[in-house]
């Protein structure tokens, strides 16, 4: 639900931001929780180069970055059955 809210935010305000990885710093300064924070941080600091991390092609974009979170933090198949 954060990454459809937050892609519903961008499209609702998309003039907000100058740079479009700045949608990724936006959301990434909303994540936290022990399992997915140190997540966050690696993937901003790839992102931005920061304190010496070599950049990762592409994790500037928005599709990249929900791609992977749903990959490494997604519900399995049995949490996306519906309950009849």
């Amino acid at each position: 639900m954060w990454l459809l809210a937050c892609t519903d935010y961008f499209g609702r305000n998309s003039c907000q931001w100058q740079d479009k990885a700045q949608r990724i710093q936006y959301a990434i300064s909303g994540i936290e929780g022990k399992e997915v924070a140190p997540y966050a941080l690696t993937y901003r600091r790839q992102m931005t180069r920061e304190l010496g991390y070599t950049r990762q092609a592409g994790n500037e974009h928005w599709h990249v970055f929900a791609e992977q979170a749903v990959r490494r933090f997604g519900p399995t198949h049995g949490g996306e059955k519906s309950v009849n």
